[in-house]
């Protein structure tokens, strides 16, 4: 068109892993005979939670929407590729490749959508260029959309479990239940003992659940269930929404357990004797059972974040009739990604089978009414540029996770620290272009 500069970012691959190197290219067109008047061109990596709550009030015509929106920076990264010194770009196509790592602890990306409701992990990967002046400081006069290219939405995948190191399993006691009619009967007792095979499984996997179960109730069983839950939890201006989802399960029949067939009635010295327990050793004769199911491909990874938290939850549950309580153990456990393939950070997702990412629409900016430049796809046919030296970008390690404030905490985030520090402008970084 008739701007006087095209900028355009490519990386080298479609998604990362966290922790994982990127490496890419930006690419400036000059258009302007008189050139163009720049002290730096920088990059500029971010990543955020970004939550949205839709809540209504009245009814009828005096029904009104309400839009409840917060974000929480994960990651900012914005430093020079190349500084200016005589504050001047001549016209000419240049190229500034460069190559930076990815912090380990980042969540991946992903989006939840909830009718109107939304939330997302997101990042982007962008360049821009700061022109000399301003009273506010280097990035004060950052105005004009054509002195920025579109940002490139980066995909995220999980940082995946160290290879070679098995997760061990979770064990939980047994426990010994009344089952009562309508709350208030008692028909006996039922005892489960509930064992996860591994504490952090990976999407695709099969989740191996070991059990033991004994029925010294007259109230028959249908058998054990087992599913694997999904909650994902989002926060915005003190006001939370919930969406969850089965991601794995299974259901063993009482015809293949034989342990919890009923009594015919209960023994006679149960009733009024509160020492007598029939179960001391009656468990440890019961068979330890199996039940297997497969963790869903698209399970996300679990995630304790400043506005996102995704959890995960296994429970076995002994199925009686209506109403009849149902004895029943939860578990929470981890979802990541399995191990990788390869050793190098570099190639990993080159050599794993691709991750799903959210289908829906990224968010779109609901700050400013800007629209950046088009970004350039294609390289033109008489592209010959100028070729910088690489720039290797540090990357400040975000904390979060363990940090993560209580929900509605103010003035806390869990990626505190995830901003890099903003290389000296005194030095000359890419030195092979005639500016």
């Amino acid at each position: 068109g008739n701007q006087p500069l095209t900028i355009a970012v490519a990386t080298d691959q479609s998604y990362y892993e966290s922790g994982s190197t990127i490496t890419g290219r930006v690419y400036l067109s000059v258009k302007d005979p008189k050139g163009i008047d720049a002290k730096s061109l920088n990059l500029l990596i971010e990543g955020e939670e970004r939550t949205k709550i839709h809540r209504t009030s009245g009814t009828g015509e005096n029904r009104r929407n309400h839009y409840h929106r917060s974000n929480c920076a994960i990651l900012k990264l914005d430093t020079p590729l190349a500084n200016f010194g005589n504050g001047y770009i001549k016209p000419g196509q240049y190229e500034f490749p460069f190559i930076s790592t990815l912090p380990s602890n980042i969540p991946p990306t992903m989006r939840e959508n909830d009718f109107e409701s939304h939330c997302e992990v997101r990042y982007s990967i962008g360049a821009h260029l700061v022109q000399p002046g301003g009273a506010g400081g280097l990035f004060s006069s950052i105005t004009k959309s054509w002195l920025r290219a579109s940002p490139k939405e980066l995909n995220i995948i999980g940082k995946p479990q160290p290879a070679g190191v098995i997760a061990g399993g979770i064990k939980l006691p047994p426990e010994t239940e009344s089952i009562n009619y309508c709350c208030c009967f008692n028909r006996g007792t039922m005892t489960l003992e509930s064992e996860l095979e591994r504490a952090i499984l990976s999407p695709g996997d099969a989740a191996n659940v070991f059990l033991r179960c004994r029925n010294d109730s007259t109230t028959p069983a249908f058998g054990v269930q087992a599913h694997l839950r999904e909650t994902i939890t989002w926060r915005a201006d003190g006001h939370q929404e919930t969406k969850s989802r089965l991601i794995g399960q299974q259901f063993l029949s009482a015809d293949s357990c034989p342990e919890l067939s009923p009594l015919m009635r209960l023994p006679q010295k149960y009733f009024g004797d509160a020492s007598y327990n029939p179960l001391d050793d009656a468990l440890n004769r019961s068979q330890r059972r199996n039940l297997s199911f497969f963790v869903s491909r698209d399970a996300r990874d679990t995630h304790q974040g400043s506005l996102i938290t995704i959890d995960h939850v296994l429970t076995v549950t002994i199925k009686t009739k209506c109403c009849m309580t149902n004895p029943e153990s939860s578990i929470q456990v981890s979802i990541q990604r399995p191990p990788s393939l390869t050793d190098s950070a570099a190639t990993t997702a080159a050599t794993v089978e691709a991750p799903v990412f959210p289908s829906a629409p990224p968010f779109q900016s609901e700050e400013t009414n800007d629209i950046p430049m088009a970004e350039a796809t294609v390289l033109p046919p008489d592209w010959s540029a100028l070729t910088a030296d690489l720039v290797t970008i540090p990357m400040a390690e975000p904390t979060w996770g363990a940090t993560a404030p209580p929900p509605g905490a103010v003035g806390s985030s869990p990626y505190n620290g995830a901003t890099a520090p903003l290389p000296s402008l005194a030095q000359p970084i890419a030195t092979k272009v005639p500016y």
